[in-house]
């Protein structure tokens, strides 16, 4: 019995010991950052944070250090300060976090800026960060090396053969739990991002991979290399169901200029990284997602309307359904759906406008569902509640798979740049010819909006004005196939492409394509070697690998 007293009270001790260095922290917090007082509770939090350094030093992050250096800045201490600088960038605290020491360096460190020390301490960080940037860059190409990005298929001269090898690679590296890349945004601009790679993951198996697009595109910066913060906080749930159904998640950075969801020159960046990371991980290809929330949200429904091939589904949170860069084409969900998450205190997008387009999504055959949860804000990832709806995506995708050869196909975009949908592409529009009577503009009327007032008081106010845009003009498709025969309606367009696989033809007898009624190409298909490579290089999908391209003028 004694013994089982004295484990009880060393258990006690112990968590009595974890909550008063716990409070510990928080008041050298409280101190160092009190508005009153400013120096003297500057120097009486830095010395709690020097106790708690010697005592738990286990317990000390990069914040914490950052905090002292912070506090002797304050009360002008530069070499105290220096050296707790130096503390960040040498010991590794967060290496992740050392671009945050500039982010804020302006504001935090005023002090320390007037030392002559301050230029060889900028210097030495600089070279940090471009060290660390290099480690990252070189891991990521020796992983696409080791896994489909370095499959070498020169030896294969016959295209049957290299399309079979092509879907029965599984060759790919194991890989840490946290995974940090790069890709190339244009010419002069890198992005990055994070991959959380669950516990159960095996590189002999393919799994389901799902992006997370974040919100306040405006106001977000793309760090100097990437981090795993984009996984906390709001992201919290997906972090937890993600690593208990064993699916991977990738977190994209964005800003202003480079994203999802304002401008066209950032639209690609989440293809691109599902390019490069698919010659890394063994990902299905048809169980590749979206999801976000706010601007993010917006970012999926985008990638829904105007480039989803790569994709099985998508799903947002707090959504507006619009595209910002052209007309939103609603009847392109006609091959996946859209899992909307809303609350009815949203003022992003009115909870009657979701209901009205719920509707009209069902009059047409279009599968857009809205989930709707009230008392809550457009904030709603902030609260405990939203962790239902998180479990439930997860619960969804489970059971959701892409099929790349659907028999019915519906296409219409204002720029070719998105005119492809799985075997089907648009690649020139010809405008100044009159639309087909089926080649309809979709919209509806927004009656009343929600808005915050000057009391941050949640207000309705009536409006009349179409939910979507359409600022230029578009040419659309409508196409089907069945036992080698295509047939194709078009509406304002002058070239076109037909994919062809052997999954959804037979490749023994010619394959007849009709375009408006006409018959335009009758011939047996081949397994052209040399496009099949090209091709695949483009997207590296190895179950949507298209062997021929049949392209015809109008």
């Amino acid at each position: 019995m004694k013994k089982y007293m004295f484990i009880l009270l060393l258990i006690f001790a112990a968590s009595s010991w974890a909550q008063d260095y716990e409070k510990k922290f928080h008041v050298a917090d409280s101190l160092v950052y009190a508005k009153t007082d400013t120096i003297a509770n500057a120097r009486k939090g830095y010395e709690l944070y020097r106790e708690l350094y010697v005592d738990v030093p286990e317990k000390v992050g990069f914040w914490h250090v950052y905090d002292m250096a912070y506090a002797a800045n304050k009360f002008n201490d530069p070499e105290t300060g220096f050296y707790w600088l130096n503390k960040l960038v040498d010991e590794k605290y967060k290496e992740q976090d050392l671009n945050l020491v500039f982010k804020y360096a302006e504001e935090d460190f005023y002090s320390l800026q007037k030392s002559a020390n301050w230029e060889a301490f900028r210097l030495k960080v600089e070279r940090k960060i471009e060290s660390y940037q290099n480690e990252l860059k070189a891991k990521q190409e020796q992983w696409m090396q080791q896994g489909l990005g370095g499959a070498n298929y020169a030896a294969l001269n016959d295209g049957e053969d290299l399309y079979l090898a092509i879907q029965d690679f599984e060759d790919y590296p194991v890989l840490p739990s946290a995974v940090f890349g790069y890709i190339k945004v244009n010419d002069t601009l890198d992005n990055n991002f994070f991959v959380r790679i669950p516990k159960s993951y095996n590189p002999k198996q393919s799994h389901k991979l799902l992006f997370f697009l974040n919100g306040a595109v405006r106001h977000q910066e793309i760090p100097a290399y990437p981090n795993t913060s984009l996984e906390e906080g709001w992201q919290r749930f997906y972090k937890q169901y993600a690593e208990e159904h064993g699916v991977i998640m990738v977190y994209p950075n964005s800003n202003k200029e480079f994203n999802w969801m304002l401008e066209d020159q950032g639209f690609s960046m989440v293809t691109k990284i599902l390019k490069t990371l698919k010659q890394i991980i063994n990902i299905d290809d048809n169980a590749v997602f979206v999801t976000g929330h706010s601007n993010g949200a917006t970012g999926s429904f985008n990638l829904l309307v105007k480039n989803p091939s790569a994709f099985a589904d998508f799903y947002g949170m707090n959504t507006q359904p619009k595209v910002y860069t052209g007309g939103t084409f609603l009847k392109n969900m006609n091959q996946r759906k859209f899992y909307n998450i809303s609350t009815d205190e949203d003022y992003y997008f009115p909870p009657k406008a979701n209901d009205s387009l719920v509707k009209l999504a069902r009059k047409l055959g279009l599968n857009y569902n809205d989930h709707r949860y009230n008392g809550f804000p457009h904030w709603f990832p902030q609260f405990p509640a939203s962790e239902a709806p998180v479990r439930n995506i997860f619960k969804d995708l489970k059971t959701q798979k892409r099929n790349p050869f659907p028999e019915k196909l519906y296409w219409e975009c204002d720029d070719v740049k998105h005119g492809k949908i799985d075997w089907i592409a648009i690649h020139q529009l010809d405008t100044l010819q009159p639309k087909k009577a089926w080649h309809q503009e979709v919209n509806f009327t927004i009656h009343e909006k929600k808005y915050y007032d000057d009391k941050d008081s949640l207000r309705t106010k009536k409006v009349s004005e179409k939910a979507f845009d359409f600022p230029r003009k578009s040419a659309a498709i409508k196409a089907n196939y069945k036992d080698n025969v295509f047939r194709i309606k078009t509406s304002r367009v002058s070239e076109l492409s037909v994919f062809i696989s052997p999954e959804k033809v037979n490749m023994k007898q010619a394959i007849s394509i009709y375009v408006n009624g006409e018959l335009r190409y009758q011939k047996k298909p081949t397994y052209d070697r040399d496009f099949i490579l090209k091709n695949f290089k483009k997207t590296y999908d190895r179950k949507a690998v298209w062997v021929e391209e049949v392209r015809l003028s109008l």
